[in-house]
C-alpha cells in the first residue's frame, strides 16, 4: 500500500482547548452553549483543509475508570467535575464528526492517547505517516520521523527536534523526563524536588530512569536522598504516564477510511448551530448563474424605474463606490432589488467604467426614483448612502429600513460592526462574494472601473439582493425585540444628521499641528536624553522589555507586577515607582509626549483634506455596545483635554472664516440621570437645588460640614459617585484613590448608607437583569448580556458591571441622539447658516456666524436641557456650559 497521511484526533483534548479558548458568552439565539462546539468545529475545519487524509478518526475518552486509576487512585483525582456548559455540547461535537463522516472511537478501560498510541503504531508500521491532533505533551513520546504531533490552537506541529527543543529531551525519553519531574494536570507525583532542568541533566548524564536510580551513589545532598527515598514513585510515575500502544482495537487504522466531506450535510448543521462564518462556499454562496443579476441598458433605464416598487414593494439599494473616501467616494453605480420576489433578480445602474450610462437623462430618472418617497427603499448604512448619494448631486427618499441599524438594535454586541457579510451569515445563512474576487488585494488591487461590466452588475446585484432578503427577517426580529420604534424615530434620521456632520467637517490647521509636533517630539528627545542619563546607558524607551531590563535589573527598583514575558512596566506601575526614582516619572512623561506626536498631531495633521482643509471622520452608530457614537478615521473622540498639552491639540480645529466655534457639554449628565433612575432622594434634592453633589458625597462619608470639605476629598466623593456608574468595586476604586482596599470598601459600603436608594435600584437592575437576559435604556433600546448565563463568576460579575451601567450610559446616549436630532431639526427649519460639526462624549460642536451665535446658543440649550418627551422628562434638571471662541479649545 502507498504510503498515505493519517489523522488522529484527541477529541476529548480538543473539547476542553475549545471550551476554555472560546468566551463563555458565545451561545445560540436561543442561550444554548456553543463555544466548545465552535472551537471545536474551528480547529477540525483547519485540520482538514487541503487533501482530504486517506485515514484517521476523532478519539474520545470511554467514561468510567482505566487501568491507570486501578493502578494509582490518585490519578487526575484532583480534577473538578467537568463543566455542565461543556457537559451539554459533547453531543453536538459528535455531530459535527458524523457530519464530516469521519470515524469516531472509544475504548472502555482505557484513556484515548492509549487508542491514539496503538493506531499510530499500526499506522507506522504499515508505512504511513501520522499527524496526531492535540495539544497534550504526553503525546511527545510518540512523536518521531513519521509522527508528528499538531497543537492547532497554538498552530506548532512537534517533530523530534521542536520536542527536544521545547522539554530539553528526545521523544524517546520523554516518558523518563515525566517520570522524574511528574505532571500536576495528571496527579502524577515523580520525584520531589526534581524540576526540568535537573531531570534534563540527569538524562543527559546517565541515559534512563533506571539508570539515573541506580547510580544515585554518584549524587548528593537531597536530591540523592529524594531519587532513593521515592524510587518506586519514579517507577510508577513513568508507568502511568507510558502511552499503551497495544490497545485491543475491532479495527485497525486501514479500515478507518476518511470519505470526502458532503459540505451540504455539515453546512446543514452548521446552519442548526448558528455557525454562519464556518458554511462552505458550496450552496452558501450566491453565484451569479444562480441569479438573474445584470446591467441595465439605456434603453431599459425609465421603464425600470417606472415600475420599480410601484406596487408597495420594498427595495433594497446598494451602492458602489470609490475606494478613495466613503465620505466624498465617486458615485459608480447602484444595484436594485425587491423584496419578496420568488426569483433572485437585481438589476445594476453603471455611472462609471465599463458600459456607464452617463446622460443626463439618466442621472434625472434615477434621482428621481430615488428622491421619490412613495417608493419604499432599504439601505444597509443610510449615513454614507446620503453622503455619497449628496456628493453626486442626489437624495434619497422614502428610506423605511436600514439592515446594519436593525441588526445592532436586535443585539448591539453581536457581530460588531453589524456589515452586510455578518448580517446575511446570521440572517439568510450564506455568505456574500468578498470584494477582494472582484478587485483583487494587496499589491494586485484594480479600481472597480477597470473590472467588466457583467462582473460588478453581478456583484453589486447580489448585494443589493441580500438586502431586500435580509431585511423583512431583520425587520421582524426588530419588531419581536421593540425596536422598531427606535430605529424609525432615532436610527434612520439620526443617519441623516451624521451624513451632514461628515460632509462638512470641522476646520484644522496644519500649520498649528505640524508645529505643535516638532515641539512634542523635541521635549520628547530631551527626556529621552534625560532618561539615558539617569540609566547609565542609551537604550529603546518604548521598548518594554529594554526598559524592564533597566529599571528592575540594572537600577534595582522594586518588582510591582510581573506578565507572562517579563516585568510589567504598565502606567500603573510606573506610577507606583515614580517616589522612588525619577526615570520612572520621565518614563511616563516620554509615553505621553510620544502619543500626542504619533497618535494626535501627526494622525490629524494627516486626516485633514487639501481640498476642503477640514477633517471629515465618520460618525458611527453600530460600534459602541452602549449606544454610544464613536468618531473614526480620524477619531476625534479621544482627542485628549486632561492635561495642558493635550488640551492645545484642540487649538488647532479652528472656525472657517466668517464663523465662530460654539462647543456646548452637558453637566454631570450620567450622575443626573442615575438620580432620575433611582428616585433617591438625596441625589435628586443635590440636583433640583444646585448642590455641588462631589463635594455633598465627600461631607456624608467623611461625616463633615460641606463647608470644610477640601479639594482632596471632594475629589474622592467625585471618585466615589462615578465608581458607582461604572460598577467598580473595592480594588480598582482602591488603584484610583491610592489606597488599600479595606479603606475603599469602607468608602462604598458608607456611600450606599447615604444614597440607600441607587443601592436598591442596583440590586434590583441586576437581579431583573439575570431574569431577563438584558437591560433597557430610558428610550426601550435593548442591550442583551449574555455574559450573565456564564458559568464563570468572572463573566458574571462582568454582566452585572454592565446591567449597572446601560440604563446609565445607555441613556446618556440616547438623550444625546434625541438632542442632536431636535438641534439638527431647528437649524433646519430656521433656515441657519449655523452647522453641528461634532458630537464628542458629551459635548457637541458647532460652527456659527456672529450675526446667529445668540440664536444658536438659545436654540442649542434649550434642546439640550430639554431632550426628552414630557412622558419621559428626567425629575432633575439637565445643565449645558456653552461657550465660544475662535477654535475648539477657545470654545470649551
Amino acid at each position: 500500500m502507498a504510503r498515505e497521511r493519517v489523522i488522529l484526533v484527541d477529541g476529548t483534548a480538543l473539547i476542553f482547548r475549545a471550551f476554555f479558548a472560546i468566551p463563555a458568552t458565545f451561545r445560540s439565539s436561543a442561550g444554548v452553549p456553543t463555544n466548545a462546539t465552535y472551537g471545536f468545529a474551528l480547529m477540525f475545519r483547519r485540520i482538514l483543509a487541503g487533501k482530504t487524509p486517506k485515514f484517521g478518526a476523532v478519539i474520545f475518552d470511554a467514561p468510567g475508570k482505566t487501568f491507570r486509576d486501578d493502578k494509582y487512585p490518585k490519578y487526575k483525582a484532583q480534577r473538578p467535575p467537568m463543566p455542565s456548559d461543556m457537559r451539554v455540547q459533547i453531543d453536538w461535537i459528535k455531530k459535527v464528526v458524523e457530519a464530516h463522516d469521519f470515524p469516531m472511537m472509544s475504548i472502555p478501560g482505557y484513556e484515548a492517547d492509549d487508542v491514539i498510541g496503538t493506531l499510530t503504531r499500526e499506522a507506522v508500521e504499515a508505512g504511513h505517516e501520522v499527524q496526531i491532533v492535540s495539544g497534550d505533551k504526553d503525546f511527545a513520546q510518540l512523536v518521531s520521523a513519521d509522527v508528528r504531533m499538531l497543537d492547532t490552537m497554538k498552530d506548532v506541529s512537534y517533530d523530534p527536534e521542536l520536542v527536544r527543543k521545547k522539554w530539553g529531551v528526545p521523544p524517546e525519553k520523554f516518558v523518563d523526563f515525566l517520570a522524574l519531574v511528574g505532571d500536576k494536570a495528571d496527579n502524577i507525583p515523580g520525584v520531589p524536588g526534581i524540576g526540568k532542568k535537573t531531570a534534563t541533566t540527569l538524562l543527559e548524564k546517565y541515559g534512563d530512569l533506571e539508570t539515573v536510580l541506580s547510580s544515585t551513589g554518584e549524587l548528593k545532598g537531597k536530591q540523592k536522598e529524594n531519587l532513593e527515598n521515592h524510587a518506586d514513585d519514579a517507577r510508577m510515575s513513568k508507568d502511568l504516564a507510558t502511552i499503551d500502544v497495544k490497545v485491543p482495537l475491532e479495527l485497525n487504522v486501514t479500515e478507518l477510511t476518511i470519505p470526502e466531506v458532503d459540505k451540504s450535510k455539515v453546512d446543514a448543521l452548521y446552519q442548526e448551530l448558528e455557525f454562519f462564518s464556518l458554511l462552505s462556499g458550496d450552496g452558501a454562496t450566491e453565484r451569479a448563474e444562480d441569479a438573474d443579476y445584470r446591467a441595465l441598458t439605456a434603453d431599459e433605464v425609465d421603464d425600470y424605474f417606472q415600475t420599480l416598487g410601484q406596487d408597495g414593494s420594498t427595495t433594497g439599494v446598494q451602492l458602489l463606490h470609490g475606494l478613495d473616501s466613503s465620505i466624498y467616494g465617486a458615485l459608480l453605480g447602484l444595484a436594485f432589488s425587491t423584496a419578496g420576489a420568488k426569483e433572485s433578480v437585481a438589476r445594476y445602474l453603471p455611472l462609471a467604467g465599463d458600459g456607464a450610462l452617463t446622460g443626463a437623462k439618466v442621472r434625472k430618472t434615477v434621482g428621481a426614483w430615488l428622491a421619490d418617497p412613495k417608493r419604499k427603499k432599504v439601505t444597509h448604512d443610510l449615513r454614507d448612502v446620503v453622503c455619497i448619494l449628496e456628493g453626486a448631486g442626489m437624495t434619497i427618499d422614502g428610506v423605511v429600513g436600514d439592515t446594519r441599524y436593525a441588526s445592532y438594535l436586535i443585539d448591539p454586541t453581536g457581530d460588531i460592526p453589524h456589515r452586510l457579510d455578518q448580517i446575511a451569515r446570521r440572517f439568510l445563512h450564506r455568505t456574500l462574494i468578498p470584494l477582494k474576487n472582484l478587485i483583487g488585494s494587496g499589491k494586485t488591487v484594480k479600481d472597480i472601473t477597470d473590472v467588466e461590466l457583467a462582473e460588478v452588475a453581478s456583484f453589486a446585484g447580489h448585494l443589493a439582493r441580500a438586502i431586500a432578503e435580509a431585511w423583512p427577517v431583520v425587520s421582524a426580529a426588530c419588531e419581536e425585540r421593540g425596536q422598531t420604534r427606535y430605529l424609525e424615530e432615532v436610527s434612520l434620521p439620526l443617519a441623516r444628521v451624521l451624513a451632514r456632520m461628515q460632509r462638512i467637517g470641522i476646520g484644522a490647521d496644519a500649520t498649528i499641528f505640524d508645529a505643535l509636533g516638532k515641539e512634542f517630539t523635541e521635549r520628547r528627545l530631551t527626556v529621552e536624553k534625560r532618561i539615558h542619563e539617569l540609566a547609565g546607558r542609551k537604550f529603546n524607551v518604548g521598548s518594554g522589555k529594554q526598559l524592564g531590563a533597566v529599571l528592575f535589573d540594572e537600577l534595582k527598583l522594586p518588582v510591582i507586577k510581573r506578565t507572562k514575558t517579563g516585568y510589567s512596566t504598565a502606567a500603573d506601575v510606573l506610577e507606583r515607582l515614580a517616589p522612588k526614582h525619577e526615570i520612572a516619572t520621565l518614563v511616563v512623561d516620554w509615553r505621553a509626549l510620544a502619543k500626542l506626536v504619533n497618535t494626535y498631531t501627526r494622525v490629524l495633521s494627516e486626516a485633514i483634506r487639501p481640498d476642503t482643509g477640514r477633517i471629515h471622520c465618520r460618525v458611527q452608530q453600530t460600534v459602541s455596545a452602549s449606544g454610544r457614537l464613536i468618531s473614526t478615521d480620524p477619531d476625534l473622540q479621544r482627542t485628549p483635554i486632561r492635561t495642558p498639552d493635550g488640551r492645545r491639540i484642540r487649538e488647532a480645529f479652528v472656525a472657517e472664516k466668517g464663523f465662530v466655534m460654539v462647543s456646548a457639554d452637558w453637566s454631570q449628565i450620567e450622575l443626573r440621570i442615575l438620580a432620575h433612575i433611582t428616585e433617591d432622594p438625596k441625589l435628586v434634592e443635590s440636583f433640583q437645588k444646585g448642590i455641588d453633589v462631589h463635594r455633598r458625597t465627600a461631607s456624608e462619608i467623611y461625616d463633615i460640614d460641606p463647608q470644610d470639605v477640601d479639594a482632596t476629598q471632594r475629589n474622592v466623593g467625585k471618585t466615589v459617585n462615578f465608581a458607582t456608574i461604572y460598577g467598580q468595586g473595592a480594588v480598582a476604586l482602591g488603584q484610583s484613590l491610592g489606597m488599600p482596599r479595606s479603606e475603599a470598601k469602607d468608602l462604598i459600603d458608607r456611600y450606599f448608607q447615604v444614597y440607600a436608594g441607587v443601592r436598591d435600584w442596583l440590586d434590583e437592575t441586576i437581579a431583573e437583569a439575570h431574569q431577563l437576559g438584558y437591560c433597557e435604556t430610558v428610550l426601550g433600546r435593548r442591550r442583551l448580556i449574555p455574559e450573565l448565563s456564564s458559568r464563570s463568576p468572572t463573566d458574571i460579575a462582568y454582566g452585572e458591571r454592565i446591567a449597572a451601567n446601560t440604563p446609565i450610559q445607555g441613556s446618556a446616549a440616547d438623550i444625546c441622539k434625541l438632542a442632536m436630532l431636535a438641534i439638527d431639526a431647528r437649524i433646519q427649519k430656521e433656515k441657519l447658516r449655523s452647522r453641528m460639526l461634532l458630537q464628542i462624549h458629551d459635548e457637541l460642536v458647532f460652527e456659527a456666524p456672529p450675526d446667529e451665535l445668540d440664536t444658536l446658543v438659545a436654540l442649542v440649550r434649550e434642546c439640550m436641557e430639554h431632550p426628552l418627551p414630557d412622558d419621559l422628562a428626567l425629575d432633575v434638571p439637565l445643565v449645558v456650559d456653552i461657550g465660544h471662541g475662535a477654535s475648539w479649545s477657545a470654545a470649551h
